[in-house]
C-alpha cells in the first residue's frame, strides 16, 4: 500500500508478483472456459437450471486470485483477463466480458464492503450471495420467455445460489491446498 504524494488518501499499485498471479489465473481461468464453452452452451439449450449449476465454475479462478493476494479488485480483474483471452473461443464472444466482469466486480466490492476479517465465512457468503444475484439478473436476459415461470426463476436462482457458493468453497480449498504445498499466499 502506497500513499499518494498530497497524503489524501490510499493508494494500491500491483507488483508483478501479484500481476503474475492473476495472469495465471486469468490464463487458466481462459483455457477452462474455452475448454467448457461446448458443454455449458449445450446444458444451457437443454436447462437453464443445469446451466446455472454448472457455470459456477467461472467463479473459482478469480475468487482464487483474490483470496491468495487479499485483494478484492484482482477478482474482477482476473475475470476480465480470462474473458479477453477466451472470447474468441468461446460461444457467448465478446458477451464473456460482461458474463464475468460484473458478477466478479459485484462479487470484489461485497468483499471490499464487508468490514469483516479477510477469510470470514460471513464475508464470503454475502459476496456469493451478491455475485450470484448479479449472474442471474443477467441470465434473466438470455433465458427463453416462453420458458419464464416461477417455478425456473426460483430453481435458477437457487442454482446460481449454489454454484456461487460452491465457487466460494472451493477457492478456499485451492488457496489452502497451495498454501499447504508452499506457495506463498499473501
Amino acid at each position: 500500500m502506497t500513499v499518494d504524494t498530497e497524503g489524501t488518501r490510499p493508494s494500491r499499485t500491483w507488483n508483478s508478483r501479484e500481476l503474475l498471479i492473476i495472469g495465471a489465473f486469468g490464463a487458466l481461468g481462459a483455457v477452462v472456459t474455452a475448454t467448457a464453452s461446448p458443454a455449458t452452451a449445450a446444458v444451457a439449450l437443454v436447462s437453464p437450471v443445469a446451466y446455472a449449476l454448472v457455470a459456477g465454475i467461472h467463479f473459482v479462478l478469480p475468487i482464487t486470485a483474490g483470496i491468495m493476494l487479499r485483494s478484492w479488485r484482482a477478482i474482477p480483474l482476473t475475470a476480465l483477463f480470462t474473458a479477453a483471452l477466451a472470447f474468441p473461443f468461446s460461444t457467448l464472444g465478446l458477451l464473456l466480458f460482461p458474463a464475468l466482469a460484473l458478477p466478479t466486480l459485484a462479487v470484489g466490492l461485497a468483499v471490499k464492503m464487508t468490514g469483516c476479517r479477510w477469510q470470514s465465512p460471513a464475508r464470503w457468503a454475502v459476496a456469493a450471495v451478491v455475485g450470484a444475484v448479479v449472474i442471474y439478473a443477467i441470465s434473466l436476459v438470455v433465458i427463453r420467455p416462453d420458458l419464464f415461470s416461477a417455478a425456473l426463476l426460483v430453481s435458477v436462482l437457487a442454482a446460481r445460489l449454489v454454484s456461487t457458493g460452491l465457487a466460494v468453497v472451493i477457492a478456499h480449498l485451492i488457496v489452502a491446498s497451495l498454501a499447504r504445498a508452499g506457495v506463498r499466499v499473501h
